[in-house]
């Protein structure tokens, strides 16, 4: 498998993190969690999951400008033994101060804000080009094999008006129900790169822009539990990890 797992992290105006959270259950129904930022990996008794970005480079993080666009291509590796459902989190901090269009003209502000960063997914490869959804808005782009978990609102999961940033939820998952990724399956991008919004002089190049992606599996060999049942598994998930 070509690339690399992300093991370092930078701080700087277009951070992103990568993280990767095990929970597994097994026929008593009992929950074991793991967490380790460093390797993204993560080993419970029966399930194995691995977070990849393989394009990922963090060099190129250090110094980015609005409109600016980042290989970021974050997928799920199920390392051994048991299948399992997977799911990606992707925390995105928005802002609400003026941003330009891309003649420069001012587009204005909004509400709650806007995402700064923009998903998006590769279309073909000759020539390779990129489906991003540029509403003035929390839409994202996703490769269709993911499917957006709705909660608070259809376009995005949840939005933390304390910390300004939007919540997205992705399921692994085809025509209304989970994809099982057996042992030594690897899932598809959620994304193939990130694009930082065109925001004008009044963007603040000194507050944090982290992205954080997060990775979540679980067995699929549920008691209780359908493949359909995307919603209601993810909260199983959520609640063990304290969301």
């Amino acid at each position: 498998m070509a690339g690399k797992i992300q093991k370092k992290h930078f701080k700087s105006l277009a951070v992103i993190i990568a993280a990767t959270v095990l929970i597994v259950i097994g026929s008593t129904m009992a929950f074991f969690t793991s967490s380790d930022e460093t390797t993204n990996k993560f080993i419970g008794s029966r399930f194995d999951i691995v977070l990849f970005e393989t394009k990922w480079d963090p060099e190129k993080a250090k110094d980015v400008v609005p409109g600016d666009e980042l290989d970021k291509n974050p997928q799920v590796y199920n390392a051994e033994r048991t299948s399992g459902y997977v799911y990606l989190r992707v925390t995105v901090p928005c802002d609400s101060q003026m941003v330009d269009n891309d003649d420069g003209t001012a587009k204005g502000t909004v509400g709650d804000g806007v995402p700064m960063y923009k998903f998006m997914v590769a279309q073909g490869t000759d020539p390779q080009t990129y489906a991003v959804n540029t509403e003035f808005s929390p839409k994202q782009a996703a490769n269709s094999d993911w499917q957006l978990v709705t909660i608070d609102n259809p376009n995005y999961t949840r939005y933390d008006r304390e910390k300004q940033q939007y919540i997205y939820v992705y399921a692994y998952a085809s025509g209304g129900e989970l994809t099982m990724l057996r042992k030594g399956d690897l899932t598809t991008p959620l994304f193939d790169k990130i694009r930082l919004w065109n925001f004008n002089e009044d963007f603040d190049p000194e507050k944090s822009h982290n992205v954080l992606v997060e990775a979540f599996g679980i067995q699929a060999d549920l008691t209780g539990y359908t493949p359909d049942q995307i919603p209601e598994i993810w909260a199983v998930l959520e609640g063990e990890d304290g969301g």
